[in-house]
């Protein structure tokens, strides 16, 4: 970036017409003072390239602050400024997109810059913060200029992200996603994508196994439960893996409440039915909320009638019923444990309790018809006994 000062100012042909006589004069003492600029303190220095500004003589700022930036004796900083300061009168002045970003790229391979003052500086305060197609383009640019790979990455995150979220272009940010992977292979933001577009074509163990690798370098323990949950229901309900699932849903339960219905469901389709006993007995415990505890005391008592404990069956549907009086499902329930029984009188008392939390008249002649068969299945159990 090596520039001459000239000595007798600059071509005239350059600068901008006046517009009077006073400011013909003015621009004239700015030109001539030009051939001091090496001479002048940065204040100076300073002062003069604004007023140059004021007057829109952009070539003539792009020369002085590029003679700047190939003096030694400047720092981090000031080099900073000028960089910016540069590529502000190439995009907003000179308006060449080109020479912006030819200056955008000697900054960011001279002073290794990081990607958050890419955004900040260049991105936001230059392009514009809603400039999305110019910011796509700018970033493909200079990528090849960013040699750190953390930063490469946060680039191309953000890439991906406005061809994604801004510009909607799906062929350029999946390609981008699979670039970010290659510098990084745990990258969750390209994990979760693609977990999510194999998800949507339904690809079950693919979407496995980027959540596998989701859980493994998770940040936090939400974040590492989240994805457990979502790998335990994935093995359950998509690839008919019940057992992985538990394995998954164990430790989790046991934290993390929002869990628990998937544990059930393991282990109902492994037929585990005391740990799903002893686990329903547990969460009844645990539980805080009356639906939700009501709901695991009929379950507990499903389970009970499964495995002939008809009795114990029809105290869970009671103690249930107790917290819902008024949920049909329960009471169903209940009677078929009782019919079982063949406890005749309970079960007339019982109907009636379900007339009372029907009260739909509709309802009263088949539950009429069901005490009917109730007994006539209860005379045929004496029968049978005698």
């Amino acid at each position: 970036m090596s520039v001459s000062v000239f000595p007798d100012g600059f071509d005239d042909e350059s600068l901008p017409p006046p517009q009077s006589q006073e400011e013909f004069g003015h621009l004239s003492g700015l030109v001539s003072s030009i051939a001091d600029f090496p001479r002048m303190t940065a204040q100076e220095q300073n002062g003069l390239i604004v007023d140059l500004e004021s007057y829109e003589c952009y070539r003539q700022v792009d020369q002085l602050l590029r003679w700047r930036l190939s003096r030694p004796e400047r720092n981090r900083s000031q080099l900073t400024a000028d960089y910016l300061w540069l590529m502000r009168i190439n995009f907003l002045g000179l308006e060449s997109f080109e020479s912006f970003a030819e200056v955008a790229k000697l900054f960011i391979r001279h002073l290794d810059v990081t990607f958050v003052t890419i955004r900040l500086h260049i991105l936001d305060e230059i392009l514009g913060p809603e400039n999305f197609k110019a910011h796509a383009k700018f970033l493909k640019l200079v990528l090849d200029d960013v040699k750190d790979v953390a930063q490469k990455v946060l680039l191309l995150e953000r890439l991906a992200l406005i061809f994604e979220k801004k510009i909607f272009l799906e062929h350029e940010f999946e390609a981008i996603y699979f670039q970010i992977l290659k510098l990084d292979t745990t990258n969750v933001r390209a994990r979760k994508f693609f977990k999510l577009s194999h998800l949507h074509n339904m690809e079950w163990a693919e979407a496995a196994e980027q959540l596998k690798v989701l859980v493994q370098y998770a940040e936090n323990p939400q974040e590492r439960a989240r994805y457990s949950h979502e790998l335990a229901q994935l093995y359950l309900y998509n690839l008919n893996q019940p057992a992985a699932a538990l394995e998954l849903l164990r430790p989790l339960a046991v934290v993390f409440p929002e869990t628990r219905y998937s544990l059930i469901e393991a282990l109902e389709r492994l037929d585990l039915l005391d740990d799903l006993l002893a686990s329903l007995a547990s969460f009844e415990r645990s539980s805080r909320d009356t639906e939700e505890s009501s709901q695991f005391k009929y379950r507990r008592g499903n389970v009970l009638l499964k495995v002939g404990r008809t009795e114990d069956a029809v105290k869970a549907f009671r103690d249930a019923l107790q917290l819902q009086p008024g949920t049909l499902l329960i009471h169903e329930s209940l009677i078929a444990a009782i019919m079982e029984l063949g406890a005749v009188h309970e079960l007339e008392n019982e109907l009636a309790r379900l007339r009372d939390a029907v009260k739909l008249d509709s309802s009263f002649s088949t539950l009429d018809e069901l005490l009917k068969r109730a007994k006539v299945v209860s005379d045929l159990k004496a029968q049978t006994v005698t």
